[in-house]
C-alpha cells in the first residue's frame, strides 16, 4: 500500500486589522479603568492625609496636658521660638520641634507632615510640609497693638479656652501657593492671596477652581473641600466655605 504524505496545516496567525482591533480594545478598557483608578488613589491619599492631622492635632493636645499649664505651642510664623509646634526652617532641627515627642519619640518620620498628594518637593520656598495651624488659636508673639491684634498675638490660648473645640479648626492642610510657613494666617474674606484651605483631594471642584485648586489665578474659593483637624483631636473633610465662618476658625466664639 503507497502511503499518501501528511501535510500538517499551517498556524494561522493575528491579521493586521485583528491585531488594531484587540489593541483598540485594550485602549479602550484602560481609558475606562484609569480614571476609576486615579480617583481611588486620590481617595487613598486623602485619608492617609487625614490620619497624619488626626496624629498631629492628637500631639497638640498631649503638648497642652504636659507642658506650659494646659497652653498650645506657638504657629511657626512671624519669627522662631522654642515653642514653635515644627521647626521647619533649614537651620533647626525638625526633632527639636514641641510637639515631636508626642508623635513617635525623640526620632519621627517627617512624612507625618506631609500630604501624599502634595508636590511640596518643587516648592519654591522653605516650607517643605503640607499642614499649618490656626495663629488664632496658638498666637503669633508679640504684644497686641489693637484689640483686632489681641485675637492672633499674645500668649497661646490653653485648650480651656477654646469655645465648642469640636468645631474650632486647629490644623488645616493649607494651598499650595500660599502656604510659607506653620502659621494659617486666616483672612476674614475670601481673595487673592489669602491663605485658604487646599481642595487637592476634591478633584472635580479643584478643576472648576482652576489653577490646581490654589488661590493664584482663582476667582471662586467659596467651592471646593479639604482635610482639616480640629482642637478636640479629630479631623475631617470640610467645605472651604465654611473655614471662613467665625463658628469654625474663631476659637473664642
Amino acid at each position: 500500500m503507497v502511503r499518501r504524505p501528511i501535510f500538517s496545516r499551517g498556524v494561522r496567525g493575528f491579521t493586521l486589522v485583528e491585531l488594531l482591533v484587540v489593541i483598540g480594545i485594550i485602549a479602550l478598557l484602560i481609558s475606562i479603568l484609569l480614571p476609576s483608578l486615579s480617583r481611588a488613589r486620590e481617595q487613598g491619599n486623602a485619608i492617609k492625609c487625614l490620619s497624619n492631622m488626626r496624629q498631629v492635632a492628637q500631639a497638640f493636645i498631649m503638648y497642652a496636658n504636659t507642658y506650659q499649664k494646659n497652653t498650645l505651642p506657638r504657629p511657626a510664623g512671624g519669627g522662631a521660638t522654642n515653642e514653635d509646634w515644627i521647626f521647619w526652617e533649614s537651620t533647626r532641627n525638625i526633632n527639636e520641634s514641641a510637639i515631636a515627642p508626642f508623635i513617635s519619640g525623640a526620632q519621627f518620620n517627617v512624612d507625618v507632615l506631609r500630604c501624599p498628594s502634595d508636590n511640596w518637593v518643587d516648592r519654591t520656598n522653605d516650607y517643605k510640609y503640607s499642614y499649618s495651624v490656626n495663629f488664632n488659636i496658638c498666637k503669633l508673639v508679640g504684644t497686641p497693638g489693637s484689640p483686632a491684634e489681641a485675637l492672633y498675638r499674645g500668649p497661646p490660648l490653653k485648650l480651656t479656652q477654646i469655645r465648642n473645640s469640636p468645631n474650632k479648626i486647629l490644623l488645616i492642610e493649607e494651598s499650595w501657593n500660599t502656604i510659607d510657613d506653620g502659621c494659617w494666617a486666616w483672612q476674614p474674606t475670601m481673595g487673592e492671596g489669602k491663605n485658604v484651605m487646599s481642595i487637592r483631594h476634591d478633584k472635580q471642584n479643584e478643576l472648576i477652581a482652576g489653577s490646581n485648586g490654589n488661590t493664584s489665578n482663582t476667582t471662586d474659593f467659596t467651592i471646593g473641600r479639604g482635610n482639616v483637624a480640629f482642637a478636640d483631636g479629630h479631623g475631617s473633610f470640610l467645605e472651604r466655605a465654611d473655614s471662613f465662618k467665625d463658628e469654625y476658625w474663631n476659637p473664642l466664639k
